[in-house]
């Protein structure tokens, strides 16, 4: 009984006065050594100007632990970003904007003979924008994005008929000019064969483009003067675009092979298009001032109930298993049952706002783009808020994706950058 509690109090005094030790005292019982030490929590992220309560834990030989925090050394690798007080292990983190390359920290722990250490990210507000410009041609325009299956981001250049690639971990972009002859691409999205597809609309074509840069363009099976605009990877292995100018609903198999499907509605202009949770194609009609549907056998179902001259535009699925869009020419957002039950939210949107694409992010929420020179974030429950950040009524945010990063990427059209914002 008194060797037991005798080994005990060793151990706790060696924790926690930080003393060496010896292999056993003078009646023979054997006494613990420090073993190992750990830092937690580990590989954290945290918060421009919040604080983080790090703990140092040591570890004896005979397994028991304890915290060292108060009795340990702490620093950080990066006291620009972010500080860490004497023997607290309280970490601050200084008030951060850059979003890409993401600010990290080395958090290390001093106890005794032994040192222990984890990573620290940094996080921007929520709201807060980062421009990407370097490597990006003048006048470039860049257009639409979306995730590649490659970890990137790719883009369409309107103004230089390129695509662009910029990684996000980085910011480093790249531009493909295989293009031939002035293209200006417009919509681009991931396919299910591991490529991107863009479309055309000015000479009435569906582009493919290699994670490596090869671009092939389609043009068999498409209507003249059809105006290829958005596009979408569909349920069925296929891609799906839409056509403005012939009323048409397109679809093209990874080998190349069209077939159209004509809208009922005469002259609604089809615009953007998504797959729906529903397995089949959701598409705004622009000026029909409709929602419709598209099975993958080509059978299209329209859905009136909005607003006159809302002027939908882009439209994505919800983590709700509904869909959203946006009304372009009314300043809201709508929502869409599968059902085609219609609702309407343009409270917290500014009057001239022009809402364009819209994209779940990845808080569950919504964020869209807004033509005036803003982004816009709406909740489930319909509450809006608008970041402008670096943004002004010239920039013309035009398409914006979620990232592999957990950030959202959006284009700058006449402001020819692309985008980083925190959720």
């Amino acid at each position: 009984m008194k060797s037991t509690l005798r080994s005990g109090l060793l151990t706790l005094a060696l924790l926690t006065l930080g003393c060496g030790g010896s292999t056993s005292d003078n009646l023979g019982v054997q006494t613990p050594t420090l073993a190992s030490l750990t830092v937690t929590p580990a590989s954290a992220r945290l918060l421009s100007g919040q604080t983080l309560q790090f703990t140092a834990t040591a570890t004896a030989s005979d397994g028991r632990s304890g915290d060292v925090t108060s009795l340990s050394t702490w620093a950080s690798s990066n006291n620009s970003a972010v500080t860490i007080v004497g023997n607290t292990g309280l970490a601050t983190a200084q008030s951060i904007t850059q979003v890409v390359p993401a600010l990290t920290a080395t958090i290390t722990a001093a106890f005794q003979n032994l040192n222990a250490s984890t990573s620290l990210r940094l996080i921007p507000a929520t709201g807060t924008i980062q421009r990407l410009t370097t490597g990006l041609t003048a006048a470039a325009g860049p257009t639409c994005i979306c995730t590649g299956p490659d970890g990137n981001l790719w883009f369409t250049e309107n103004g230089t008929s390129s695509i662009g690639r910029i990684n996000p971990t980085t910011g480093e972009i790249t531009e493909f000019s295989g293009l031939s002859g002035v293209r200006r691409p417009n919509f681009i999205c991931a396919g299910p064969d591991g490529n991107l597809w863009f479309t055309i609309g000015s000479i009435d074509r569906i582009g493919r483009i290699t994670p490596a840069g090869v671009i092939t363009e389609f043009s068999t099976g498409i209507s003249a003067k059809s105006y290829p605009y958005g596009i979408c990877a569909g349920p069925d292995g296929n891609l799906w675009f839409t056509e403005i100018d012939t009323n048409l609903i397109g679809r093209i198999t990874p080998a190349g092979v069209v077939t159209e499907f004509p809208v009922p509605t005469a002259g609604v202009e089809p615009f953007q298009i998504c797959s729906g949770p529903d397995g089949n194609l959701w598409f705004t009609e622009h000026v029909g001032n409709r929602i419709a549907k598209i099975t993958t056998a080509g059978v299209v179902t329209e859905f009136s109930g909005l607003t006159a001259n809302s002027g939908p535009d882009g439209i994505c699925a919800g983590p709700d298993g509904n869909l959203w869009f946006t009304e372009r020419d009314r300043d809201a957002i709508g929502q869409i049952t599968t059902a085609g039950v219609i609702s309407e939210f343009s409270a917290g949107i500014t009057a001239g706002a022009l809402p364009h694409t819209i994209t779940p992010g990845p808080d569950g929420n919504f964020w869209f783009v807004e033509l005036a020179g803003r982004i816009g974030r709406i909740t489930p429950g319909s509450d809006v808020t608008e970041f402008t950040g670096p943004l002004t009524n010239n920039s013309i945010p035009f398409a914006i994706t979620p990232g592999p990063d957990g950030n959202l990427w959006f284009t700058e059209l006449v402001g020819n950058s692309v985008d980083v914002l925190v959720p």
